[in-house]
C-alpha cells in the first residue's frame, strides 16, 4: 500500500539520514495511527536496524532515553505544533518539562525479544518482528517515508477505518503486560473506537494482574483516559471488565446505590460528571471523585438515601486515592479543595459577601473551576439548565468583585499580628490568629472598613 503522509520535515530528515548511512528507518506506532486519523502528534517513534552506537554516530546530539536502546533526538516544532502539550497530563512532575516546546523523536533499534513488561530485550530482527510484539493492530503499522509504503502485516489500517481496537496477533499481548488492559480503554476514550470481543474478554481475564503494575504507570494511563474526548466509554470499560476494582475500588461501592433525586446511581453519576466537565486533568479528577464517599455516608431519609457531609468525606477519601496513585501534591491539593467545596450554597438572594467568602476559601485561581465542577454535577444530576439562577448571580457578583483586587485572606487586612499584639498587649499566639480571622470576617462583610484605624478599634471593642 502506497500513501504519502504529511510528516514534519525533521522526521523526514532523520529517516533520510539513517537511509543514507545504510540503515532502514520506519515511522511506527501511534504516530502513524494518528497521521492516518488526521490527529495532531507531538512525539514520533522511528524503528531502525541501526544499533544505539550507530544512531549516535549519525546523530551526535542524540540522548540515550529509557531502557530499550532508544535514542532521543529533539527538533523545533513546526509552526502548527508550537502550542505546548498540556503539562498537567500525567498528573505528576514531568521530568521532560524542559522539552515541552520541542518535537520529540525517539529512534529505537528493532527488537527481537519476547514481549513483556520487563523483558530481557535483544536487538535484531526485522520491522515485521518488531511490529509483532506491539500491543494493538492500530499501533502495529510502520511507514516508510522514502517509498511511501505502509508495512501493515496485522491489518491495522483496516481496523483504524473500522474504529476497532484489537490485539496484535493474539490476546497474549494483554497477558504480556497487564497495563495494556488499561491502554485499550484509554485508546477507546481518546479515539472513540470499539474494543473487539476477544480483546475485551482479555481485559477482564487480566484485570487481577494489575496488582503487579506500578501505581505510577496506572496513574499515567488513567490520566490520559479521563482527558480523552470519549472518557465515559473508557471509564465504563474499566468498570464492566473489573479493571476499576484494581484502580479506584472505592468508586465501585457506588454501583447500584440510587439517589432519590437523580436518574442514575452514585457510580454512574461520578462517571458522567467526569466525562462532561471541562477537559482539564485536575477538574476531571475532581468530578470523578466528587461523590466517591457517598456510599460510606449514606443514611435512609424520608425520601430515600441521603448523604450528609459527603463532600468533606469525599475530599478526604480522594486525598488517599490520589496519594495511592502517586499524583503530585499540587494536583492532589487542588482536587481535594474543589471536592471539599463543591456543595457551596448560592442563591439569587445571596449577598455579595457570600461570594467573597467562597473566594476566601478556594482562591480566585480555583473559583471558576469550582463553578465548572458544579455545572457538571448539575448536568450529571439530570438538570436541564447547566447554569441556574444562583450560579448566574454568583458569576455576576464575581465580575463586580474583581474591582476590589483582593483575595479576602488575612494577608489582605490593613493590620497584621504585630499591630494587634502591640495595640492590645497580647503576646503572639493563637489568640492573635483568632482576632485576625474575626477582623477578616468583618472585612468580608464590608471591605470599606479595611483600614488600620478602624480595624484596631474593632479589635479593642471586641477583645
Amino acid at each position: 500500500m502506497i500513501f504519502h503522509l504529511e510528516l514534519p520535515s525533521s522526521v523526514k530528515e532523520i529517516c533520510e539520514k539513517l537511509n543514507a548511512a545504510g540503515f532502514k528507518a520506519y515511522v511506527v506506532g501511534g504516530a502513524v495511527r494518528d497521521l492516518i486519523l488526521g490527529r495532531k502528534n507531538f512525539d514520533y517513534d522511528i524503528a531502525t536496524d541501526a544499533l544505539p552506537h550507530d544512531i549516535a554516530s549519525v546523530f551526535p546530539e542524540a540522548i540515550p532515553y529509557g531502557n530499550f536502546g532508544t535514542m532521543l533526538v529533539l527538533r523545533e516544532k513546526p509552526f502548527g505544533l508550537m502550542e505546548s502539550k498540556n503539562k498537567e497530563l500525567n498528573g505528576c512532575k514531568n521530568n521532560d518539562s524542559h522539552h515541552d516546546d520541542m518535537l520529540k523523536i525517539e529512534i529505537t533499534p528493532f527488537r527481537n525479544d519476547a514481549p513483556g513488561r520487563k523483558p530481557h530485550y535483544t536487538f535484531g530482527g526485522t520491522i515485521y518482528s518488531d511490529l509483532a510484539r506491539r500491543d494493538f493492530t492500530i499501533n502495529s503499522i510502520a511507514y516508510d517515508i522514502i517509498s511511501g509504503e505502509f508495512i501493515d502485516p496485522f491489518g491495522g489500517v483496516k481496523d483504524i477505518k473500522a474504529k476497532l481496537i484489537k490485539c496484535t496477533g493474539s490476546t497474549k499481548r494483554i497477558w504480556e503486560d497487564p497495563l495494556r488492559a488499561i491502554r485499550a480503554a484509554r485508546f477507546q476514550a481518546q479515539l472513540g473506537f470499539y474494543i473487539e470481543s476477544s480483546t475485551f474478554y482479555a481485559l477482564k481475564a487480566q484485570a487481577p494482574e494489575l496488582a503487579n503494575i506500578s501505581r505510577e504507570r496506572i496513574r499515567d494511563e488513567l490520566s490520559k483516559l479521563i482527558t480523552g474526548d470519549h472518557a465515559f466509554d473508557g471509564l465504563v470499560t474499566l468498570v464492566v471488565t473489573g479493571l476499576m476494582e484494581h484502580i479506584i475500588p472505592e468508586l465501585m461501592d457506588g454501583m447500584g446505590m440510587m439517589h432519590f433525586n437523580k436518574p442514575v446511581d452514585v457510580l454512574e453519576h461520578n462517571l458522567v460528571a467526569c466525562s462532561i466537565v471541562r477537559n482539564a486533568l485536575q477538574l476531571r479528577l475532581a468530578a470523578l471523585l466528587h461523590d466517591v464517599a457517598k456510599p460510606i455516608t449514606a443514611i435512609h431519609g424520608e425520601k430515600g438515601l441521603e448523604f450528609p457531609g459527603h463532600h468533606s468525606a469525599s475530599s478526604r477519601l480522594a486525598e488517599k486515592i490520589l496519594s495511592r496513585l502517586r499524583f503530585d501534591k499540587k494536583t492532589t491539593k487542588k482536587v481535594v479543595l474543589l471536592i471539599e467545596y463543591h456543595m457551596f450554597h448560592y442563591t439569587p438572594e445571596s449577598p455579595i459577601s457570600d461570594a467573597r467568602r467562597i473566594i476566601s476559601k478556594v482562591g480566585w485561581e480555583n473559583i471558576y473551576d469550582l463553578i465548572d465542577l458544579r455545572v457538571a454535577d448539575r448536568l450529571a444530576s439530570g438538570f436541564e439548565m447547566a447554569i441556574g439562577k444562583g450560579l448566574k448571580k454568583l458569576l455576576h457578583d464575581l465580575d463586580v468583585l474583581k474591582s476590589e483586587h483582593s483575595d479576602y485572606k488575612v494577608k489582605d487586612l490593613a493590620v497584621n499580628g504585630t499591630d494587634i499584639s502591640r495595640e492590645l498587649g497580647i503576646p503572639p499566639g493563637k489568640k492573635i490568629g483568632d482576632i485576625l480571622k474575626y477582623l477578616l470576617e468583618k472585612v468580608i462583610e464590608d471591605p470599606n472598613i479595611n483600614n488600620k484605624e478602624t480595624l484596631l478599634q474593632i479589635a479593642r471593642d471586641n477583645f
